[in-house]
């Protein structure tokens, strides 16, 4: 071996053997790790404190709005459209007392002229009756004095025939003179019977033309249909110069800010009812239409609660009034207004229960309990559960003020786990 390649060699030895010389030495210097026990400080979680409630049970309802008063005006009399308000158009709105439309009255005020010509008439009638009357009466008292007359005479000539001062003949005539007069007599009381009947066919004939009277008026004040209240007007179907027919449609209107809405509760809703639902007041109501951009809302009550369940859904229905200012009584615009034929949602304000908590649905684990922080260990606590919402139930028992729900998600969550709370919400 050359002298220059075994110096190579040994210096790489060397190399060597110094490196693993110094490797050594640090390991034997090197700091020894302690042994120390593994420690869990616990799961950090966050909390809610539970705090007990005074809540009204809301029973939420859907239905439709329908006018509480809706009115089909008819004519009742026959005749030509002579008039028509402006406003008796659709979606016109006519406030009470208004005349709409007016038929050609000049028929109907000749039936009332007619009529009181006959009760004129009836009235001269009894007027003469009732002196003819006075005059029986009049002649009837002359001819009983006459009677009474011809009787003495009568009687006078009897004694005098006893004492054979006059002859038969005198007497027979004082006779006859008696029994004139007693027939005169019958004929006027005859007379004065017969003025009863013909008293009562006046008195008869004179109510009668006081009906017709009455009958002509009436059909001359039905030549005009007006709105008995303030109304918005849904539909018009005659127009001016139109001969209209007794019974005849000429439209509808409904009652201005009167408004009924038919919900259908689930019985098992019924138990936040109070017993005296649709009585007084009513239960409060608020009525939302969703189908604008932003939600609209009327307050109403609760008006009745009807007494047949509806066959098909097994549901009671339940009327709820609206009332709303009028076009009259407020600035309100028409887009803001309630209208027939709106799909409101209806939230009905039921009885009060106290001391409920309520939580987010999904910290109710296994259907009836929560998770707890106590002392820093989770707690499963069972609950009464009152009611259940599509976010959130309301609790009844199990939970105390004070108490810290746990609202982290924890698997494998067992009693006695430790944890440590990072965030509490009250």
């Amino acid at each position: 071996m050359k002298k220059g390649a075994l110096f190579k060699t040994v210096r790489v030895v060397v190399v060597l053997l110094v490196a693993v010389a110094i490797a050594v030495l640090l390991v034997k210097v090197r700091p020894r790790a302690e042994k120390q026990e593994r420690t869990s400080d616990g799961r950090l979680v966050e909390v809610v404190r539970t705090r007990s409630q005074s809540l009204p049970m809301i029973v939420d309802a859907y239905g439709t709005v329908a006018p509480r008063e809706p009115l089909k005006l008819v004519a009742e009399v026959s005749g030509q459209v002579v008039d028509m308000h402006p406003a008796f158009i659709e979606g016109g709105f006519v406030t009470s007392g208004e005349v709409l439309l007016t038929i050609d009255p000049r028929d109907y005020e000749l039936a009332v002229r007619r009529a009181k010509v006959g009760i004129r008439q009836a009235q001269a009638e009894l007027d003469r009756l009732a002196q003819d009357i006075l005059n029986l009466n009049a002649s009837l008292k002359l001819a009983r004095s006459d009677v009474d007359l011809a009787l003495a005479e009568l009687n006078r000539f009897k004694k005098l025939a006893g004492m054979d001062m006059t002859s038969q003949s005198v007497l027979d005539k004082a006779d006859r003179q008696v029994l004139t007069s007693r027939e005169r007599v019958q004929s006027l009381e005859n007379q004065l019977a017969i003025t009863r009947p013909e008293r009562i066919r006046l008195e008869n004939q004179m109510e009668m033309a006081k009906v017709s009277l009455e009958q002509a008026i009436l059909d001359m004040e039905r030549c005009r249909i007006d709105t008995p209240f303030d109304a918005w007007v849904t539909q018009k179907t005659v127009e001016t110069g139109q001969h209209l027919g007794i019974g005849q449609s000429v439209g509808s209107i409904y009652r201005a800010g009167a408004f009924d809405i038919e919900v259908k509760i689930p019985l098992s809703d019924l138990a936040w009812f109070p017993d005296d639902v649709g009585s007084g007041e009513g239960l409060p109501v608020e009525v939302l239409f969703m189908e604008t951009s932003t939600p609209k809302l009327w307050n109403g009550r609760v008006a009745r609660v009807k007494a047949a369940l509806d066959q098909t859904t097994r549901t009671l229905p339940v009327v709820v009034e609206v009332d709303e200012p009028t076009p009259e009584d407020s600035i309100t615009r028409a887009a803001d207004r309630l209208k027939p034929g709106m799909f409101v949602t209806v939230r009905i304000q039921g009885r009060q229960v106290e001391n409920v908590h309520r939580l987010a649905r999904h910290l109710i684990h296994d259907g009836d309990t929560v998770y707890l922080a106590v002392n820093d260990q989770l707690s499963i606590q069972p609950v009464t559960i009152l009611r259940s919402f599509k976010q959130t139930v309301l609790i009844s028992g199990g939970l105390s003020d004070g108490d810290l729900v746990i609202t982290t998600p924890l698997s494998g969550a067992v009693p006695g786990m430790r944890i440590r709370i990072e965030g509490l919400r009250d």
